[in-house]
């Protein structure tokens, strides 16, 4: 289990600490009623198409391919607007400081705008001080452009493991609130992914919540789901159960999307076969599939979420993770007009759900 797991970085500092209220949690969240559902987390990784990593465009070329995020971020924006609902944006750096008009329609149309680092470098071939520097000029460049602060992280490639652990000790100094880079799975390629860690919401640092990335469970074994390809590879099917098996223990889930999914007219590299199927493949199903979620389920953006859960952004840490002791997180179902409208969301009846 993760509280026993070797990677040391990764265990909490400082003693165990339980809140939350009273009742079963799965009761809580089989509300039905159209202004009470359950709440989960849209969350999508603005960068451009040809930024993926897999794709290995040299970087030097970056500035003179042409931006092509304008078409899906209309469609993005215009779905969630249809719908009523508001997501987290995890928005590049580098994209922001080349089409800040794109930063600026996210944060005008009521969505939160968090970091996806500067450079899109992955952390394994960072130093502490570069990957700081990295987040920073990030950081700063997105709250100019916004006026607001900049409350959540998600690494590139979902780069935060047992190897670089050390940049949750970072994200912490620098008063970021949530992470949502730890992918608790066993990747297929062997990329990246913490096999054993939590799949529920929780305190990574006193000060740092982590709202992992979701996983089916299948015979026993934990399969990614939702997130990027594996939304598009996988049956809409899949998906569904994931909710339903993360509905039933009252977890939210954590979709994520890109942007370049949503783009099937996008220029083709020349890549490896696995390469080339993982990434443009069903490319014309990702719109598709968003209507889908966004028509059976209720999202809110991850900065919401972590106020229903951790209460006031004044308030003390909470929910620390004890080393090697017994630890809950607690997980709300949140009131879907405060959800939708994207602010400090309202907090209902909340309960502990144990780690072990």
């Amino acid at each position: 289990m993760w509280r026993n797991a070797k990677p040391r970085g990764f265990q909490a500092r400082g003693s165990g600490v339980v809140v939350g209220g009273a009742g079963r949690l799965r009761d809580t969240l089989r509300h039905s009623h159209a202004d009470h559902r359950p709440v989960h987390a849209l969350t999508f990784d603005v960068e451009e198409w040809f930024h993926a990593h897999n794709l290995n465009v040299p970087r030097t070329g970056w500035s003179a391919l042409p931006s092509r995020l304008d078409r899906p971020m209309d469609t993005i924006l215009r779905l969630l607007d249809e719908h009523g609902t508001r997501a987290t944006f995890f928005v590049l750096g580098w994209v922001a400081q080349r089409r800040p008009e794109i930063v600026r329609r996210i944060h005008e149309a009521g969505h939160e705008v968090a970091s996806h680092g500067f450079a899109h470098e992955a952390l394994s071939g960072m130093t502490r001080d570069r990957f700081r520097a990295d987040v920073l000029q990030s950081r700063d460049c997105l709250a100019e452009l916004t006026g607001r602060r900049v409350r959540g992280y998600r690494a590139p490639r979902y780069g935060v493991d047992s190897e670089s652990h050390w940049a949750l000790d970072e994200l912490a100094d620098l008063g970021f609130e949530y992470d949502s880079s730890i992918y608790p799975v066993r990747s297929p390629h062997g990329v990246y992914g913490v096999p054993d860690a939590p799949t529920e919401p929780y305190r990574v640092r006193p000060a740092l919540m982590e709202f992992p990335l979701p996983v089916l469970r299948i015979l026993g074994r934990r399969v990614p789901v939702a997130t990027g390809a594996y939304l598009r590879l996988w049956p809409f099917a899949a998906t569904r159960a994931a909710f339903r098996q993360y509905h039933r223990a009252g977890i939210p889930v954590v979709v994520n999307i890109h942007p370049w999914e949503l783009d099937p007219d996008q220029p083709r590299c020349r890549v490896g076969f696995r390469t080339r199927i993982a990434h443009y493949t069903h490319l014309a199903t990702t719109e598709r599939k968003l209507e889908m979620l966004l028509a059976a389920y209720s999202f809110a953006p991850l900065g919401a979420i972590l106020d229903a859960i951790a209460g006031p952004r004044s308030a003390p840490a909470r929910g620390l993770i004890g080393t090697g002791a017994r630890a809950d997180v607690v997980v709300p179902t949140l009131d879907r007009a405060a959800a939708s409208a994207g602010g400090s969301a309202a907090r209902s009846e909340s309960t502990k759900v144990p780690l072990s």
